[in-house]
């Protein structure tokens, strides 16, 4: 395609998307790498982490897309992943292990 022949509004349009869909693919790639990283803290490395309730409007909006928010036991940081189950294996793990 001849980037030449299209008009100033349809190249704005086209480099508008271009952008917006490399934003995108980068905030999916970043939550992929986090949930690999799950059940550990991404900014202490503390092994303790749990789901956080969902307070806010993004929070409801997120979940559509399989994403949760996420609460470390130690810093509490608050961050995103994708719905992961195994927070919910390693607290198992725990308390089998630890009784």
């Amino acid at each position: 395609m001849r980037f030449d022949l299209l008009s100033p509004l349809a190249r704005e349009g086209l480099f508008f998307a271009s952008i917006s869909s490399l934003l995108v693919l980068a905030v999916i790639i970043a939550l992929s790498i986090r949930t690999l990283n799950l059940p550990k803290c991404m900014k202490c490395g503390f092994d303790s982490v749990r789901r956080a309730k969902t307070h806010t409007i993004p929070d409801n909006l997120a979940w559509f897309f399989f994403v949760r928010p996420y609460r470390c036991g130690k810093c509490l940081r608050r961050f995103y992943c994708f719905r992961s189950h195994r927070t919910a294996d390693a607290d198992a793990h725990r308390a089998s292990a630890g009784a």
